[in-house]
């Protein structure tokens, strides 16, 4: 059976896998999803992301982040939907929680942040949110 969208399966396995406690978590590779994590790393939100396995079965490895043994990621939202597609234009993308959170997007420039989005002037698909 084929996964009709393996981004909210990343979202649900990352949400599962914290709320258990486990320390990682092994997903099936794909650019948008490591472009995802990569992004989740350089904001704070998990430890260590990396690529592990051979290059046909290639899998993502993902170290979560705790903070006094609670997850430092408290809300992980999918925005865009495969039915239902949501683009801004720079001056357009919305705050996540007051500007406390991070929305992530993926543009012309790559999957980066909507704080990097609105510096760069660039719009985009604004994938999830993180908070």
């Amino acid at each position: 059976m084929s996964m009709q969208d393996p981004i909210s399966d990343m979202i649900a396995r990352v949400k599962n896998a914290q709320s258990r406690g486990h320390k990682e978590v092994l997903l099936d590779s794909s650019k948008i999803k490591f472009g995802i994590c990569k992004v989740l790393e350089s904001e704070g939100y998990i430890k260590k992301v990396e690529l592990v396995g051979e290059q046909p079965k290639q899998e993502i490895k993902i170290t979560l982040k705790y903070f006094e043994d609670l997850p430092v990621i408290k809300e992980f939202d999918r925005a865009s939907k495969p039915g239902l597609r949501k683009y801004f234009s720079f001056d357009q993308i919305p705050p996540v929680k007051g500007g406390l959170g991070t929305a992530i997007m993926t543009t012309s420039k790559g999957i980066i942040t909507s704080d990097q989005a609105k510096k760069e002037k660039v719009g985009g698909e604004l994938i999830c949110t993180v908070f």
